[in-house]
Order: structure tokens, then C-alpha cells, then sequence
């Protein structure tokens, strides 16, 4: 047996914010330490700030790890704080001190920031120049990247330097000729009329006595770029040019501190970006490099000068980031497979990605190296890029002649897993190299899990990718064509396999705060966050759908459920409120037929269409049982009669509408019977024959599945709810269309968004909309992980303090090995089938119980070297590491 210890610390679900957005910053952690049925009985807390204690919490008997809320001295802006953890365990022994983690306090005041926000002119006071015909004109209009800079002294070396940066667009700064961060597309998307995320660097190693310049490259981004499907309002979504406010402290060891801020005595420049636009690309002249331009000494004389502004139609709110920034995270190496009709090399990189490409080249002066982007090749093996629709997903770099040479995007990124590369004449692939950089927000990855059945495996890698390339900034619908938008019932139903495969606690604090910022003055949520492009055509934005709209009410009790904390909660819950308000003040009636807007049904099922309203009013049952539950969670106990009686409302209504006597709903399609049993609609008299349905309905379909996105994240886990697992596992192995499998066959490293993206019989489907890189029919994940290995969350428990562990076994997998770095610690959990026997294998941390339910009882039961007396198929366990044996 080890001693328990704290890991994994976490400060506002970070493990070293950069700022707070809150004067009383919740800390958490996990325990890690081996033996069985061990505990946390009490915790002491301490913060620190340099020398001095800020909050002891003193020892508090408690077996709390999450959640819990700072109470010392008021925090005070621009200061780092250390902060450390000890526990005592069940026999009230005393860890050591955790490792010591920290965070910045960062500038929580407005009155904090000394800034000014700047941009280039539009009209330079030194006049406009006409057109010539060069390279920075382009027919999208899309701007070149401009640069910024300021020369500044410091009589000495400070003690400490940060700065504090953000844009209206995207930046990248830089000090004295170094990159500050390692963070792209920062500071992200947010609705800029309302907030904008700032990002915080310690700098201190980058400033000099002396002279130093600090130097910004912008770029249009999210902001005046173009993102979105709707080519007549393609760009300036929330205004027309880039800008930046920084402020750089410098902490003097007298205890001065300066302020070098974004005001009028910044100059600014073009210069080899010549255009960067996420949809477009990138032109890239490397003769028009300005050496030296972030460094003292630099002749600037010929810069312009920049305009101080406030933006329209207000400043934004200044808030620190909530969530790690988008980083280059995974490199692949191209593989030429051929020669293109085109002229250009077909590369390929062996996985679908969201980024962009480096190439290191040697070349003469003026030769044009040209990329474009697609993620399948046709049937004559040339780039496929008409799905991309507007999206040209073309970057461009001319060379300067100078030796070895190197590009890769700044403000750009594409949807990609083949490169078409055209080359100068006289220069062969052999003589550049061409690696494709995925980037996406930097979410520790939490959950891994492999199989004895390689197309299973390939699935979960698919599912993986899908979401590493649209978790970038916000969950994004694809990364490849003119959409890119945070579609909300995309992310519903996807969202308990995401918690799976990352830690996204953060990323959703963060994208909530979206989703909040585009609700609307009558309480509807939105389709899509943040909102704005989705519809030029309104003035306000599109109201939700249903499984759109009530996505942020799934979304707040799935958070709940994992990560236990209520803060989210009670800071939304008003909104909550007004959604379930909107609907019911629409529909007296108690069915959902008014207030549907771009009522979307079962997106995309193959097969029999799933009746609108049904699915609207189950959807509307489902969200008015969670509001009870949430309300429950945080104490409104006035609000929870009120939902109980509204979801009894609604099921009646329900019941009456469209269910007959034998259990048969209005449509009759698989997705009507798995809403109705997952939603908990039916009688339980009804329940039996409504599973029975659905069995047919598979046997109707020849054993495949047809739901669409709202359908499919059901269709697993209620063949299982309903004892029909091996139905489940067939839909798993199915290698014919519709399927998983059948993408598999066809290559896919991703999931697509269409069943029938490519089909032998018809080829590709609608150039319209044929994304393959959606993560929604990746909803599968959840089932793979709560019920094929056996980890799942505890309604009654949430945090992952009690895990439910009720595996399917199936001979066709044949093995699992799977884990989950859960808030509380690692779960483990591995099987394997020899004849008639599984062998089940599993770890649960320290401070954590597991419920188990098995098909059979158990054989054996052992924990670690020591033989356990065996009660039937239902039992718990207490932490440590287990191995079981049963009979299937």
C-alpha cells in the first residue's frame, strides 16, 4: 500500500490559469495511492503569494476534492499566487504537500487596464493609394496581416515581466525578435460586440536593460474574415479591420512597476502577408519579410501611424481566457502518392486534420509554391474539393532565394487529409518536405481505449479526430468548408463521449459564456454559438431548434454529472429558466408546435423521416425532467415542483399525440421508440413493447441503423437499457451502408457528417453539405466507454465519486483495455474472453466506490492477491484494484 496523495490539481478547471474571472476560484483534485478502500477523511489548502500566506483553510475534515471555493484575503489583480494541497487518509495518516501549482490573478478590474485599443486606419492620413495591380490586392478583398510595433527602454532588468494581450481578429506577438506563446488563432472567437478573452504571458526572460521593441502581427479571423455559408455577407461580421490592446508590466525589483500599453506611439506596416483568411488562405511573399521589424534598431521612419479607437458599437467586456488556447498539437509527414492532371503532387497525410501545412524548400526568388486543401480524393485520384463550396482552402508562399526556406500559415487553417502541392518549374518533391500540423485547443486528453477488433479501433481513433479538429475555440459543426460554426444539438449529443475523450470542463465554461451572450431578449437560445454570422438577414440571431436550443440545459447537467460543479450552474440557471419559459408560454397545449423556428427533426437519418413534433415534445420532456434535477442540484426547490408538473403535463400530451395502445408512436422509425425510452416518455406497461418496436425496426432495416443526429447517441445505449446488447454489437461490427463501418471500409479517419457521404452506387452526396470531419455520429463513444468497458457516471454521485461499472461482454471483441482519467482519479478497466470466461480487470481511485452489474455472477473475485466472497451480479467495491471472473 502507497500513501494517498493529491494530483492533478486544478484551479478553474485549469492547472495553471493565466487569469480569473472570479474574486473566489474553485480548486480541485484527484487521488492517486494503492490498497483497497481508501479515502480522503480531511484536506488542508494553502495559497501563497511570494512569502506571505493568503488562506490557510487549516485542516477540514471533509472528503470533498472538487470544488472548493478560495475564502482567504481578497485577491488582488496582476499577481501570481502558488497554491499546494495535503490530505489525510482513512487511518488519519497525512500526505506530503502536493507539487506546487500556480495561477495569475491577471486584471479582473476594468479599471486594471491602462490600454487603448488600436488598428491601422482604414484611410491612411497620409492619403490612399490607388490599386496597382500587386499582391496585396485579391479578389475577396481579405486584408494583409498588419504589423504593429513599439521601441521602449527599461533602465534595468525587471524582477518580473507580463503582458496582457488580446484582439478584435487574430494576433501573434512578439518581443525583442521572439515569439511570446506558443498559442494560434488566439485569442479566439467570442461575440466581440459583447466580450473578448485576453491571454496573459510571463515575458520576463524576453526583456533587456536597455532598449526593447514589442511587435503584433494581426489578422482577420473570426472577426473580420470570413467565416460562415453565406456568400452575401461573407466577412466583417463585426467590423472591418483587426485590432490590438495589449499592456506589458514591468515589475521592478524597487517594487516600481511601467506600463507599456497600446496607445498613439505604436506605428504600423504591411509587410509578407499579404492576405490570411480562414476560408480563402493565405499569400504568403517572402521578399516582402521585414527583418528585424520586433527588434530595437529597426528603421521604422517609413511605418504609419495608428489609429486610436473604440470599437462599434462599444468596447468589449476584457475577460482572461477560460480555456487552454489552440496550439499545434500532432505533426504528420506527407507521402507523395502522385502526380495530379493539375501539374501539382497529390500528398497524403494518413489522417483528416484541422491546421495547415509547413514546407521547407530551397528556391529562387518569386517561385510560387501553391497548396489547396481537400479531404478525399475523387475516383481518379485528383484533389476532391467541391464540398468546401466558397471555401478556397488555398495557401500560397513565394520563395525570397535565400537557402533553406520555411512557411507555414499564421492566421489560416483548413479541414484537410490530402494536399495537392504545385511546384516552380525545375523543383521536384524530392527536394521540398511537407508536413501537415494539427492544431486545436491544448484539452489534456483524459480517456484511451483499444479493443481486440481493428475496425472498432479505428472507430474510436475517428471519433478522437473528429473532435480534436472541431474543438477549436468552439465546437465547430466541420473545420473544412464556409460553415465552421458551434452548432449546438451537434455538440448535445456528442458531449458525454467528449468528456470521455478530454477534459472539457474549461472549454465549456468558456463556451457557454457564448451561448449565453447569443440568447435572446425572450429567452430562446440560439442554433449556433456565437451566433452572429449564422443569419445577416435578422437582426437578432436565429433562435434554437429543438435538440438545438435545449442543448445548453443537457449540456449544464452532463457538466454537472461529471465534473461536480454546480458554479456553472447557478450562474446560468436564470437563463435555464427563461428557455423552458419560452417554450411553454408557446405551446399551452402542452405539445411543441409553435416556437420551433428551423425545426431540423432527426437531422440527417437515413430511412423513414422521424415526425417533427414528436421529437420536438420528447426533446421538451427530456429538458423540463433536467431542469427539475438542476434545480434540485442548487436548491431551487421552488422550481422543482413546478418542472415535475410541467414534465407530467408534457408526457400526457405526448401520450396522447402520438402513442397508441400497443406502445406504437407516431412514425414509427427507430429514433421515435429510442427518444421515448431514453427520455423515460412511456408507462412502464409500455416500455417492453415499445423496445420490442425497435427491434423490429432494426429487422425491418436489415439489421442497420437510421437515425440521425439526435437518434444516434440513443441507439446503443438503449439496445442495452432494453437487454439487447448483441443487437448493439451488430450495429458496432456492421461494415455495410449505413454504418460506421462502412466509412471505415471507405478509409475514413474521421467521422463524416452524412451516413451516405460516399456511397459505391452514387458516388459523393450533395456538394451542398458533405462534410467528412462532424463528430456528431461519433456519439457512439459514450457506449464504447460507459457500457463495452464498463465506466460510467453516477446520477446519485456525481464527480465520478461512485463509478457505474456494467460492461457488455461480446466474443466478436474478444478484449478491452480502457481508462479514464476521471476528476477523482484514474479508472481502469480491462477484459478479456478465453472460452466461456471473461476476465475482468479493474482499478478505482482512492475516495471512490464502483457499482457493479454483471450479466452472470461472479466465479472469482479478487482483490489484489486476496479472494473476496462473491453476492450475486449486483455489488459495490470500495477503491483498489480488482480482478473478476465470470461465465458468459
Amino acid at each position: 500500500m502507497t500513501p494517498l496523495r493529491p494530483i492533478a490539481l486544478r484551479c478553474e478547471h485549469q492547472s495553471a490559469p493565466m487569469g480569473l474571472n472570479r474574486p473566489d476560484p474553485h480548486f480541485d483534485w484527484a487521488l492517486d495511492g494503492t490498497g483497497h478502500d481508501r479515502s480522503q477523511t480531511a484536506y488542508r489548502l494553502i495559497v501563497r503569494h511570494g512569502e506571505t500566506t493568503v488562506w490557510d483553510s487549516g485542516k477540514v475534515a471533509s472528503e470533498q476534492t472538487q470544488q472548493i471555493a478560495y475564502a482567504g484575503h481578497a485577491l488582488v489583480s496582476d499577481r501570481y499566487y502558488a497554491w499546494s494541497v495535503m490530505v489525510w487518509d482513512e487511518s488519519d495518516e497525512a500526505s506530503d504537500w502536493a507539487e506546487t501549482q500556480y495561477f495569475r490573478t491577471g486584471l479582473m478590474q476594468p479599471e486594471d487596464w491602462h490600454a487603448s485599443w488600436i488598428a491601422r486606419y482604414f484611410v491612411l492620413p497620409v492619403g490612399r493609394e490607388a490599386p496597382n495591380d500587386n499582391l496585396y490586392d485579391n479578389r475577396w478583398q481579405a486584408r494583409p496581416a498588419d504589423h504593429l510595433r513599439r521601441d521602449f527602454s527599461s533602465r534595468t532588468k525587471p524582477v518580473r515581466a507580463t503582458v496582457y494581450v488580446t484582439a478584435l481578429g487574430l494576433y501573434e506577438l512578439h518581443l525583442n525578435g521572439e515569439r511570446v506563446g506558443e498559442d494560434v488563432m488566439a485569442p479566439g472567437w467570442t461575440d466581440y460586440h459583447q466580450r473578448v478573452e485576453y491571454q496573459s504571458h510571463d515575458v520576463t526572460a524576453l526583456i533587456a536593460a536597455g532598449d526593447n521593441t514589442i511587435g503584433a502581427m494581426l489578422g482577420e479571423g473570426w472577426y473580420s474574415g470570413r467565416v460562415g455559408h453565406n456568400q452575401r455577407r461573407a466577412g466583417n461580421h463585426y467590423g472591418g479591420r483587426p485590432a490590438l490592446l495589449c499592456q506589458l508590466h514591468l515589475e521592478y525589483a524597487d517594487g516600481r512597476i511601467e506600463r507599456i500599453v497600446t496607445d498613439e506611439s505604436w506605428t504600423t506596416s504591411q509587410g509578407p502577408v499579404c492576405y490570411s483568411d480562414f476560408l480563402m488562405g493565405e499569400l504568403y511573399d517572402a521578399r516582402l519579410e521585414l527583418d528585424g521589424w520586433a527588434e530595437p534598431g529597426f528603421d521604422a521612419s517609413r511605418w504609419q501611424p495608428v489609429e486610436v479607437f473604440s470599437p462599434d458599437p462599444r468596447p468589449p467586456r476584457l475577460e482572461a481566457s477560460r480555456a487552454p488556447q489552440v496550439r499545434e498539437i500532432v505533426r504528420f509527414p506527407g507521402r507523395v502518392l502522385h502526380r495530379a492532371k493539375t501539374g501539382g503532387y497529390i500528398y497524403d497525410l494518413g489522417q483528416n486534420i484541422a491546421g495547415y501545412c509547413e514546407l521547407q524548400l530551397s528556391g529562387k526568388a518569386g517561385d510560387r509554391f501553391t497548396l489547396r486543401h481537400g479531404e478525399m480524393l475523387d475516383g481518379e485520384g485528383e484533389l476532391y474539393v467541391a464540398n468546401l463550396r466558397h471555401a478556397v482552402a488555398t495557401d500560397h508562399y513565394i520563395a525570397r532565394g535565400e537557402g533553406r526556406e520555411r512557411f507555414k500559415p499564421r492566421f489560416t487553417f483548413h479541414g484537410f487529409h490530402y494536399v495537392e502541392l504545385t511546384l516552380p518549374e525545375g523543383i521536384s518533391p524530392e527536394s521540398v518536405s511537407l508536413t501537415g500540423i494539427a492544431i486545436h485547443n491544448d484539452l489534456k486528453l483524459t480517456g484511451a481505449m483499444r479493443t481486440g477488433s481493428p475496425m472498432v479501433n479505428q472507430l474510436i481513433s475517428n471519433i478522437e479526430w473528429s473532435q480534436r479538429d472541431n474543438f477549436l475555440s468552439v465546437p465547430t459543426d466541420c473545420p473544412q468548408r464556409d460553415e465552421r460554426y458551434g452548432w449546438s444539438a451537434d455538440a448535445q449529443v456528442f458531449w458525454k463521449t467528449a468528456g470521455y475523450v478530454m477534459d472539457v470542463s474549461a472549454f465549456l465554461e468558456k463556451w457557454f459564456e457564448d451561448i449565453a451572450e447569443a440568447q435572446l431578449p425572450d429567452g430562446a437560445f440560439t442554433d449556433v454559438a456565437p451566433s452572429k454570422p449564422l443569419n445577416p438577414y435578422r437582426l437578432t440571431a436565429q433562435p434554437g431548434a429543438p435538440g438545438w436550443g435545449d442543448a445548453p440545459v443537457i449540456l449544464a447537467w452532463q457538466h454537472w454529472l461529471r465534473y461536480g460543479d454546480r458554479a456553472l450552474i447557478e450562474k446560468h440557471y436564470d437563463r435555464l429558466v427563461a428557455w423552458l419559459k419560452h417554450i411553454a408560454d408557446a405551446n399551452p397545449d402542452h405539445l411543441r408546435i409553435n416556437a420551433v423556428y428551423n425545426n431540423y427533426g432527426d437531422w440527417l437519418s437515413i430511412g423513414p423521416a422521424s415526425d417533427r413534433t414528436m421529437v420536438a415534445t420528447a426533446y421538451w420532456v427530456h429538458v423540463v425532467d433536467l431542469m427539475a434535477r438542476l434545480s434540485d442540484v442548487i436548491g431551487r426547490t421552488d422550481m422543482v415542483a413546478h418542472y415535475v408538473a410541467q414534465a407530467e403535463a408534457v408526457r400526457a400530451a405526448f401520450m396522447k399525440a402520438f402513442v397508441d395502445a400497443d406502445g406504437r408512436i407516431t412514425g414509427d422509425t427507430q429514433t421515435a421508440y429510442l427518444l421515448a425510452l431514453d427520455f423515460s416518455i412511456l408507462p412502464p406497461e409500455l416500455d417492453a413493447r415499445a423496445g420490442q418496436h425497435l427491434l423490429r425496426k432494426l429487422d425491418e432495416a436489415d439489421g442497420h441503423l437510421q437515425t440521425g443526429f439526435l437518434g444516434v447517441k440513443h441507439l446503443c445505449p438503449v439496445l442495452s437499457d432494453i437487454g439487447a446488447s448483441t443487437r448493439a454489437y451488430d450495429l458496432l461490427f456492421n461494415e455495410t451502408y449505413p454504418s460506421w463501418g462502412f466509412s471505415i471500409v471507405q478509409g475514413a479517419t474521421t467521422i463524416w457528417e452524412r451516413w451516405d457521404g460516399w456511397t459505391e452506387d452514387r458516388g459523393f452526396q450533395s456538394v451542398n453539405m458533405n462534410s467528412f470531419n462532424h463528430y456528431a455520429y461519433g456519439a457512439v463513444g459514450e457506449w464504447l466507454y460507459a457500457r463495452v468497458a464498463g465506466i460510467d457516471w453516477d446520477e446519485a454521485a456525481p464527480g465520478y465519486s461512485t463509478i457505474c461499472m456494467r460492461p457488455q461482454f461480446d466474443r466478436r471483441l474478444g478484449w478491452v483495455e480502457a481508462r479514464y482519467d476521471a476528476p477523482t482519479g484514474r479508472i481502469e478497466s480491462q477484459w478479456r474472453i478465453e472460452g466461456d470466461v471473461v476476465t475482468w480487470t479493474i482499478a478505482v481511485p482512492p475516495n471512490c466506490r464502483a457499482a457493479i452489474t454483471l450479466p452472470s455472477a461472479p466465479l472469482t473475485l479478487v482483490a489484489g492477491d486476496r479472494p473476496l466472497p462473491v453476492a450475486g451480479k449486483d455489488f459495490a467495491l470500495g477503491s483498489g484494484r480488482y480482478t473478476i471472473s465470470l461465465s458468459i
